[in-house]
């Protein structure tokens, strides 16, 4: 994938004339500088699906703890109703 990425951006630079002097400049680049930035954006993109990911499961701890902590709290309440019910 990472491949055909960089073979198309350089197909891309090398045949589109509308590009001018930037195609040109990039046309003149050796060949892997094209795996290079190619790495450089799959890199950015594995970045942002990994943080997208994270988020997700420090999302879910946060609810459990928070399930947790809400279950703690109406234990109290009813041991404390059960032992004001006694006295």
């Amino acid at each position: 994938m990472l491949v055909l990425g960089a073979f198309i951006i350089y197909i891309a630079v090398r045949f589109s004339e509308w590009l001018g002097a930037v195609g040109e400049f990039a046309a003149s680049l050796p060949w892997w500088i094209y795996f290079v930035l190619a790495g450089i954006i799959f890199s950015g993109y594995k970045v942002i699906l990994e943080t997208v990911e994270e988020k997700k499961v420090d999302q879910q701890f946060i609810e459990q703890e928070g399930n947790i902590y809400i279950r703690r709290m109406e234990d109290e309440k009813k041991r404390r109703t059960s032992s004001s019910n006694k006295q």
